[in-house]
């Protein structure tokens, strides 16, 4: 029961905020609050689940069907935020925590430790900013700008949405390295003469994972709030597509539906992350 207290919960909460421009807006220089409207808009997307039907949006001057269209747009958006937190947690746990020990990792992180200062959507401009250039100089395009166009790869917009995830996890898997590294019961196990990998996998990664776990769900956050910047900007054909339709102004519907199934899919993509965990766990930590 709690379960469904929290999907109903949920499932008002993105009412309320797909309804913000239609509650409140302004009128010749006036501002107008209007809770009423959100009702009328409400109602309607109510009968249109009641009728088996998730309505229709606008693309440009196209109307199409969502429930047509919501299903490829949720695998590449899945496809986009599940390879963008895998690549995170890899990344995170070769160089945070296994090569850590190496000069070359140590010189890397606080690279990154630099780059962290510098806001997410501004290495995503610079990284797109660069990828022009790079066009420039080759005639190789890895990216379209054109908003006629779809994305031309998957790879460009998922290694930049991996940016602001990647650096954080691994800044959290460091520090939790560093703290646990110095603790007596490790320089108790070295001395014994255990090996590193033996003393990495089985007793510092037994004790970062907490942290680990906890911070996960960060780092979903971190690269939901990315998505929207690099699937507009990259013309991802994706869910924000009904929350941002490129020429076809705001639609209700359409953006409830985009933000319930990105929810949804960070859910997914979150108890598969740990089901990815579990199963290292059993190979590598308990085998």
């Amino acid at each position: 029961m709690s379960y469904v207290k929290q999907l109903l919960g949920m499932f008002f909460l993105v009412i309320v905020v797909c309804g913000g421009p239609f509650m409140l807006y302004t009128v010749k220089e006036e501002i107008v609050f209007e809770p009423g409207a959100i009702v009328v808009h409400t109602v309607y997307l109510i009968q249109q689940l009641a009728s088996g039907s998730l309505g229709t949006y606008y693309l440009g001057e196209n109307e199409r069907s969502i429930a047509e269209d919501i299903v490829p747009f949720a695998l590449n958006t899945f496809k986009l935020l599940f390879s963008s937190v895998s690549i995170a947690v890899v990344a995170s746990l070769v160089f945070g925590l296994f090569l850590q020990r190496f000069r070359a990792v140590r010189q890397l992180q606080k690279i990154l430790n630099l780059v962290s200062t510098i806001p997410d959507f501004i290495l995503i401009f610079m990284s797109i900013l660069a990828a022009v250039a790079f066009y420039k100089w080759t005639n190789i395009r890895v990216i379209t700008l054109s908003p006629t166009s779809d994305s031309t790869n998957d790879w460009f917009p998922m290694m930049l949405l991996a940016i602001g995830p990647t650096i954080f996890l691994m800044k959290v898997v460091s520090l939790k390295y560093a703290q646990i590294g110095g603790e007596d019961y490790i320089k108790t196990v070295l001395a014994k003469g255990m090996g590193i990998w033996h003393v990495l996998i089985h007793h510092v990664y037994k004790n970062i994972k907490p942290f680990l776990i906890a911070d996960l769900k960060k780092t979903i956050a971190i690269t939901v709030a990315n998505l929207f910047i690099v699937e507009y900007l990259l013309n991802v054909v994706g869910l924000t597509r009904f929350i941002f339709s490129k020429g076809g102004g705001y639609q209700f519907n359409a953006a409830v539906m985009g933000l319930l199934g990105i929810i949804l899919l960070s859910l997914l993509v979150y108890v598969l992350i740990r089901a990815a965990l579990y199963l290292f766990e059993r190979v590598v930590v308990y085998k």
